[in-house]
Order: C-alpha cells, then structure tokens, then sequence
C-alpha cells in the first residue's frame, strides 16, 4: 500500500462524503477521483469494521485498473475483490464462488456497465444486495431510455450508498445530468420522471411549427434555468478542475492546416454533393462509394479528409494525402526521445501512422479495438517505461478512458469524431495529475479548412460550451 500525500482537494471531497449519504465526484479527467473514492470507502469499511457488499460499474477498459489502485492505496485483501469481465455463465459462476451459495458475503465487485444486461448475473446481483454502488464515468447513464441505465437505478433504489463519478457529466445536453441523478439520489434531485424534468428545464425551439407533420421536437436548454440547475447540481455533487488544483504545466492547444489533395478534393466535393464518388481499384476498375444517409456521409467525408475511401464491397483504398506529409514532418521535427500519443478514429490511419513512423525511425506501439486486452495492458508498459518506444498509436474510444500515458509531451489528433466524451477523455491522458515533469503539453490538431474537420471542433466546443455554463460554480466543498 503506498501513502502518497492526498490532494487538497481530495481531502475535501472525502469529508464531505463522510457526512453526506450519496456524493457526486465531477473531478475532471487526471485529479485523482478513482484514488479519492477509495479513500472514501476506506473510511466507509473501517467505520463499519469491515468491507460492505461494494458494487463498482466502469468501462470494461478499466475494470482491472480499479483493483491495481485498490492495492495501490488500501490494504483490502486481493482475494476480497473480484474483477467479472468474461463471457456471461463464467461471471455467473465468478460471481458465485466471491459471494458464496448464499449470497451474503461482503466482497467488492468490479464490473463493467453491459453486466447489467447480463440476466442471470443482475439477478444474483440484486439478490446479493450491494450496500454502496459506485458508477464511474457515471455519463455512460446519461440515456434515459437505455435498459442498462434502468438496471442501474433499481440498484441504487436498494443501495445505501450511492456515488457517481465523471468529469464531464454533462456532454450533449444538461439532459444528461437526469438520469445521473436518478441513479444518485434515488430521484431526490429532479425527480424520477424524465418529461416532467425536460419540462421545466427545456424548451422545444420548433413549437411554433409543431403543426408540420414534418416538423420534430428541437428540445433546447433554458438559460434562464442555468443558476437552478447549477445550485441543484451543487447540492450534491464536488467540482474539481484541474486548473484550480493542480499545479500543471502550460496546457498548449495548436491546430496545423493541411490541404486536400487534389484526389482527395474531387472525392470530398463529389461525396458531399452527391453522396457518391468513384475510385479505381487495383486493376485499374472504377468503383463507387456511396452514402445512403446523411450520417453516413458525415463519416464518408472524414475518411475522405484523414486519406481513404472504403467502397461498396468494403475494400479501402488510399488517396493522396498531405495530412500524412504534415504528420511526418512533426514527428521529424521533435527530438527523438520526445513522447507523443497520436490519436486516430479509422482503422486504415492506424496502419498510414504506423507507416510514418517507420519512415521517420519512430519506434510505436498501438492502442485500439484491433488489440487485445494483453497487448494493451504489454503495449501501455513499454509506452511508458521504454526510452526506445516513442509513439503510441491510439483510438480516443479504446485508448482514451482510464489510462496514464503522462510520459508524452504530445498527443496530435490525426482523425477526430463528433463524441465529446472521447475528446476530453484522449486529451486527459497525458495532461492530468504527474505532468509537472514537462515544461508545457502540447495537443496538436491536423485540420483541414472548410471541410468536416472544421464542422466537428465547431460542435465539439458548442457541446463543451453548455456544460461549462451549467456546471461553472465554484465548488467550496
């Protein structure tokens, strides 16, 4: 067990949890909220005199690394915390032997969100009873309509204890924040009903052509609610942002303009005026690639601009790119032993990254859903501990959600997405708690000017903009 010195701020949060009976811990990605809870339901077992029945929901990506900062920071006994991340009967009988025949054995139970789809396991886990549920990246609730988010609340409904955990609680919509909330105070915040509370705190932006029969709901948030939201949000939950707790290094935003090829130019202009454009395959045929719907436009398009089309059986085929010049021509300019996360969303980038790596004499290591979990966890070691191993390719959904890479000064964006989540989670990798030991973070942008590069930043900042408004108080814990 190691005894690092608690934050401030975590000093804070763990008192006011042990005078409150549900706590909401928004601590921004990188201040430490995963070792705070702990320390929370340390003090929860030793006023007890034992462990409580503890049931821990997270992405599957970070299942194991609970358990590791369990023993980092607490002397519960291994043996008293079970990981359930195998196929269905194996967690059902995982699950069994932990908790015993009867159901009755105090243990803390680490599982990720789709066990609560799991039938036969979400039985036993509502028979067993948890006395504490703690949701981390509590925003994976956020649906109110999902099944999995519904299997959570009648948890909390039994639970004594209940404790969400996120940095950014709010995404999309300050809608996100009602399901949260049903989970963590049984509905004691904004009620249990989902339209009641999207009355009183949105307005739909088409009511007056809500006659139309093709007119839909534009439901908007109402400025004049923010000041309530806020002091509700307050009540129960911490704020902590990194820039007002830790002593970090200057956080550098740049953004680098490429240009489309002339290739790529064609097949964007087409694409996005026609929804189809042609390329020629290895034999010199000419082959389409369509978009049936606008959503898949929106994704043909940002394959266009990262350097490839995918054509209607499927097969890539690459088109000439200076994202990929730019790409090299950074990584030439860096000093050799400098660290650097490039982020990517297409499997076909990992591949074109890998090879620029290769090219400049960067040695890489990749982190994405084409990886297994042994190699993530092997690939994520010699990343941080390897002098020779300099870039990490990674996927900001795979890679970017309870992993400490602080040992890169860069991360450049090659290809992004619309998920908010993802964005955020990514760029906390390497900017969190251990980063003083650079001079500055650099986050690098590769964007291409009036193309949907410059679409996506525009709605990733609008959705980070509301949130912001909504969760801007400045939380005295």
């Amino acid at each position: 067990m190691q005894e690092r010195k608690l934050w401030q701020h975590q000093v804070d949060a763990i008192k006011r949890a042990l005078v409150t009976r549900d706590l909401g811990l928004f601590m921004e990605m990188g201040t430490g909220k995963t070792r705070t809870m702990i320390e929370i339901l340390r003090r929860k077992y030793a006023s007890a005199g034992s462990i409580k029945k503890t049931l821990i929901l997270c992405p599957v990506i970070i299942c194991d690394n609970w358990k590791s900062e369990f023993k980092m920071y607490s002397k519960v006994p291994q043996s008293d915390i079970v990981v359930l991340t195998k196929s269905g009967k194996k967690r059902v009988e995982e699950f069994v032997k932990a908790v015993g025949e009867t159901l009755q054995n105090n243990k803390i139970v680490i599982t990720n969100y789709e066990a609560m789809e799991m039938e036969s396991l979400y039985k036993l886990i509502m028979l067993w009873q948890p006395d504490i549920l703690v949701c981390d990246e509590s925003q994976r609730l956020k649906n109110h309509e999902s099944k999995r988010a519904k299997a959570v609340t009648r948890i909390a409904d039994i639970s004594n204890n209940n404790y969400i955990l996120t940095g950014s609680p709010i995404l999309n919509s300050a809608m996100d924040v009602f399901m949260q909330f049903r989970v963590l105070d049984r509905g004691q915040t904004f009620g249990k009903n989902f339209f009641a509370f999207r009355s009183i705190y949105f307005q739909d932006a088409n009511e007056a052509f809500k006659a139309k029969q093709s007119c839909f709901p534009k439901w908007e948030e109402r400025p004049d609610t923010y000041m309530e939201l806020q002091n509700k949000l307050q009540l129960s939950a911490v704020r902590v942002l990194k820039k007002d707790c830790l002593d970090l290094p200057p956080f550098i935003r740049t953004q680098v303009e490429v240009s489309l090829s002339k290739e790529q130019a064609k097949a964007y202009r087409e694409m996005h005026n026609d929804y189809v454009t042609w390329v020629n395959s290895k034999h010199n045929e000419p082959r389409a690639v369509v978009a049936q719907l606008a959503i898949t436009k929106a994704l043909r398009l940002q394959q266009i601009v990262s350097g490839f089309v995918k054509d209607e059986s499927g097969e890539c085929h690459r088109l000439p790119c200076p994202r990929v010049e730019a790409l090299a021509d950074i990584l030439s300019n860096l000093s050799s032993d400098t660290k650097v996360i490039i982020w990517a969303v297409f499997k076909e980038n990992y591949k074109v990254i890998a090879e620029v790596c290769e090219k400049v004499g960067r040695t890489y290591r990749e982190l994405h859903g084409e990886v297994s979990h042994v190699d993530r966890i092997k690939n994520l070691k010699d990343f941080r501990e390897d002098p020779n191993v300099t870039v990490m390719i990674a996927n900001q959904g795979a890679g970017g959600v309870g992993i400490n890479m602080i040992e890169a000064s860069y991360s450049i964006y090659f290809s992004k997405g619309f998920k908010l989540e993802d964005d955020l989670q990514s760029e906390a990798r390497n900017y969190r708690g251990g980063s003083e030991m650079h001079t500055k973070v650099t986050r690098i942008d590769l964007v291409c000017k009036g193309t949907i590069d410059e679409l996506i930043n525009q709605a990733l900042a609008q959705k980070q903009n509301i949130g912001e408004q909504i969760l801007g108080w400045t939380d005295k814990i």
